[in-house]
């Protein structure tokens, strides 16, 4: 689990929003620039499921499992890659079949349409697993 200890702002419904100070592990992410900061490089918040009531002004552990956090960064980085490379392929492929000369603008086209394509598709499923649990922080404790 990757966990990080934070203080509560806000409280919606099931929800929190909790401020945290940036760890060393975020010195080593490749994310680490997109996180949500709130102010300045020195703290950012996140939104969290507080299944346990945590209330404004409580010190808190906010966790994700492992697993989940790794195939949600494959799903955000990878997965369009997959398509460009995959359309890239197939570009080649119809070029070869249609005995064009030239492969570089079937490649490039075939590439475009892959990366759009995985995209809209990564959008679909976007929305279907974004209230997943396990792909969302929680708090875990209250401190």
């Amino acid at each position: 689990m990757i966990e990080e200890v934070g203080i509560v702002v806000e409280v919606e419904g099931t929800k929190a929003t909790v401020r945290t100070e940036r760890s060393q592990a975020c010195e080593g992410c490749a994310s680490a620039g997109f996180c949500n900061l709130s102010e300045g490089d020195e703290t950012m918040t996140i939104v969290a499921q507080n299944l346990l009531g945590a209330t404004v002004g409580r010190t808190v552990r906010v966790a994700i499992p492992t697993a989940g956090f790794l195939q949600g960064t494959f799903f955000l980085y990878l997965f369009p890659l997959i398509g460009l490379f995959s359309g890239m392929a197939v570009g080649i492929y119809f070029a070869d079949i249609l005995t064009l000369e030239e492969q570089d603008p079937a490649a490039a086209l075939g590439a475009l349409t892959g990366l759009v394509l995985f995209f809209l598709i990564q959008r679909l499923c976007n929305r279907r697993i974004a209230g997943s649990p396990r792909f969302q922080p929680s708090i875990i404790k209250i401190l």
